[in-house]
């Protein structure tokens, strides 16, 4: 957690830095560029400080109103994990969560509204903009499967020792078994764009999400579960507007 948000932070006052300069027009030609588009679409992947590396990957599509001014709409498939998850190492060299029964997946689509800050200059600079989406939360409580004396049986820590453990399925051998926990989410963030050309997408999203479910999740039997979820999270996405 605290190696996440430094990592958020630490990439978050670079780009706030590397904007400063680039606006500023110091040697630099500061006219802006000519932006004019209708539709932007892309894809993406963030880190959130409550996953794994990769903890989501996302779909968006804007509309423009005018040069500063966007609505866009998308999806997003995300993992989340407990704060008390804790990963060993078996004698094989693969790993599992001890006390781990379910994992939460969380299928979120949302709509939201752009307001753009700064605009690049030509060739340099970074844009700016602050976003913010909401939109309902299918979760999915997805049984964890783990290898236990040849076979895969969804983890129960009064049955499994850990010891006769060795390893893991994927979230998709227990997928059709999933129990559908309705929520809602919230994100809000800012974005720095730094294409090369105005037909061309490639930025950072950082910024902060909430997600909030009907009835707690039981991903740790042995921990307290949880109704509500927060993060930070970071995200590099591409596309191409038209």
């Amino acid at each position: 957690m605290q190696i996440s948000v430094k990592v958020f932070t630490v990439v978050l006052l670079l780009f706030i830095c590397n904007t400063g300069f680039s606006q500023s027009g110091f040697g630099f030609d500061t006219r802006i560029e000519d932006e004019n588009y209708e539709i932007e679409n892309v894809f993406g992947g963030s880190h959130a400080s409550n996953s794994g590396l990769i903890s989501s990957l996302f779909w968006r599509h804007s509309n423009s109103f005018d040069k500063k001014n966007l609505a866009h709409y998308g999806i997003e498939l995300a993992n989340t994990r407990h704060p008390r998850e804790s990963r060993q190492t078996t004698i094989t060299g693969s790993s599992f969560v001890i006390g781990k029964s379910n994992y939460l997946i969380s299928i979120r689509p949302y709509y939201g509204r752009e307001k753009v800050l700064f605009q690049k200059s030509p060739q340099q600079g970074v844009r700016v903009s602050a976003m913010a989406s909401a939109g309902p939360t299918i979760g999915l409580e997805t049984p964890y499967y783990v290898n236990y004396r040849g076979r895969k049986e969804q983890y129960d820590p009064n049955i499994h020792s850990v010891n006769n453990i060795n390893g893991t399925s994927s979230p998709l051998k227990g997928l059709f078994e999933s129990n559908i926990v309705p929520g809602l989410h919230l994100k809000t963030s800012m974005t720095f764009e730094t294409n090369s050309t105005k037909n061309r997408v490639f930025g950072i999203q950082a910024g902060f999400v909430i997600e909030a479910f009907t009835r707690k999740i039981d991903i740790l039997p042995e921990a307290e579960g949880k109704s509500i979820y927060s993060a930070a999270f970071i995200a590099v996405y591409f596309g191409k507007r038209r």
